[in-house]
């Protein structure tokens, strides 16, 4: 469960996600000459994973990528693609054998790999090789990004640079939503959304009403619209045990507020209303097959931007729309779910802060990666957007990593699929400086203290929480219990270890 919760995470934040890893030529060691001169050129093992078909040989894009690395910075790049499921176990291996790995990203485990120090830090590299970076960063984001991958005073990782304001949002059958009377303006919030339900209902007696996210079948997306209703900071961990509630600086446990217990009151009264499934807390169906069947309606999703319904509706075949209902709030694990780090095992990290550098900053080899070899694997279609070749698609061509446009560069430097609006991405970028943060952005909890609790605590939200949010069991009743199981689990070691952190790093802040 925690699994899917946070590849529903990922899968939100860049809508259909992917990482890129490669694969190239043996090396023996990590720098070569090369060329007719004694220019040093450092090889840097770049592992990426990809949604996308894996192709059998990538060595043609691999070359492509080195005609530009080589003479811009003097890096060759070991290219290494992965699927999403070997992804972190091939990483592992590699860090833990003492096999050459130098650039990886995190896949929502920044702090595992930082409290394991096998992250090297790039606070001294960053100022010589990586400035444009840091101001493409700067440009599209805002200030103080990189707080959200520091620890100890040491910077480990770099934000992915994209849309990451991610608002709830209702996406709703658009012709269902007609034919029973309404429009999308009577949709201002989560308030309204039974009267609409009913109505749906009234008109489509055999049509689920609302559902669970599309990437994972027990999360209806409270969690997220609690968040940002509530202004809430999760603390940079996911489990919920030790949150604070707008700016008192008091953590506590998010599954005992009130936030969380009028939520699950409401998903209830929505469930007791026959608005979702009966077992939609069990059901291993994903509503997304349900809404293209034609038997559902809504649900709520976390998105930037406003063409994630273009996509969705190619997905299922229906006519899908969306109305933002609730804002987004940063806190620091909203940013670094996904960052790209150096290895702590690296013999290259000045080669590899350059090709990280470049990896945000240079369009011609951000696209490469993403789109392959211009002419075979896509065509330009104008300046920003792209297509695949004539009778080819995203499973024919010979190589596309398109999925990874959420994790992989700066999203105002790539190339997009054509009928993508470009406004769109500028949006995305302008709410990035917009979006209200946490005071506590930047904060990055420790768990080494406390993992024997954290293991136990988690097992006890995956037990409880499909059922709450789903509105399948009554939280009057069960809530209490949740909480009683927390805490016999050790929530409080979890909560006090938070607390003392936080004030740490406050006090940290004042200086």
């Amino acid at each position: 469960m925690k699994t899917k919760r946070l590849w529903g995470s990922l899968l939100s934040l860049v809508l259909c996600g992917s990482l890129l890893a490669g694969c190239g030529t043996e090396s023996s060691s990590s720098s070569a000459q090369e060329g007719s001169g004694s220019q040093k050129v450092d090889k840097v093992v770049f592992a990426m994973p990809s949604f996308n078909r894996i192709p059998d040989d990538i060595s043609k894009v691999t070359a492509a990528i080195n005609a530009i690395t080589v003479p811009k910075i003097g890096v060759e790049v070991d290219f290494r693609l992965y699927g999403p499921a070997d992804y972190a176990q091939k990483v592992n291996l590699a860090l833990q054998s003492g096999e050459q790995m130098d650039v990886f990203t995190t896949l929502g485990q920044f702090t595992n790999y930082a409290s394991k120090n096998q992250l090297y830090p790039l606070e001294e590299l960053l100022p010589q090789y990586g400035k444009e970076l840091t101001q493409i960063l700067e440009k599209d984001f805002g200030p103080n990004l990189l707080e959200a991958t520091t620890m100890d005073g040491h910077i480990y990782g770099v934000p992915v640079n994209k849309g990451m304001s991610l608002p709830t949002n209702i996406v709703y059958n658009a012709d269902m939503l007609k034919e029973s009377g309404l429009t999308a303006d009577q949709m201002t919030s989560l308030d309204d959304l039974p009267a609409v339900f009913e109505a749906v209902k009234q008109k489509h007696p055999d049509v689920i009403p609302f559902g669970p996210v599309n990437v994972n079948p027990s999360d209806t997306n409270l969690v997220l619209a609690l968040k940002g209703m509530h202004k809430i900071d999760f603390l940079s961990d996911t489990t919920g045990i030790g949150v604070v509630v707008g700016n008192d600086g008091k953590v506590q446990n998010f599954y005992d507020t009130d936030a969380f217990k009028q939520g699950t009151k409401m998903m209830r009264n929505w469930f007791e209303k026959g608005f979702l499934e009966k077992d939609a807390a069990t059901t291993s169906i994903s509503f997304s097959d349900t809404i293209a069947s034609g038997r559902g309606f809504s649900f709520l999703g976390g998105y930037s931007g406003m063409e994630a319904a273009k996509a969705l509706s190619a997905q299922t075949g229906k006519n899908l729309e969306m109305k933002r209902l609730v804002p987004y709030y940063f806190d620091t694990g909203a940013v670094n779910l996904v960052s790209w780090m150096v290895s702590s095992t690296t013999k290259v990290p000045e080669g590899s802060v350059k090709f990280l550098n470049m990896l945000y900053t240079d369009q011609q080899l951000i696209n490469t990666i993403l789109y392959g070899i211009e002419g075979e694997d896509y065509v330009k279609v104008d300046e920003h957007h792209v297509k695949f070749p004539d009778g080819m698609d995203a499973s024919t061509v010979p190589y596309t990593a398109m999925l990874s446009t959420g994790i992989v560069g700066s999203e105002s430097l790539q190339y997009q699929l054509e009928g993508v609006n470009w406004s769109d991405v500028e949006l995305k970028l302008k709410e990035n400086k917009e979006t209200e943060r946490s005071p506590y952005f930047g904060f990055i909890f420790d768990p080494s203290e406390v993992k024997t609790q954290m293991s136990a605590v988690t097992n006890v939200v995956n037990q409880f929480l499909p059922a709450l949010v789903t509105g399948v069991l009554d939280p009057d009743a069960t809530i209490p219990q949740f909480v009683k199981a927390l805490n016999d689990a050790g929530a409080s070691d979890i909560i006090a270890s938070k607390q003392k952190q936080l004030d740490e790093w406050i006090a940290q802040q004042k200086k």
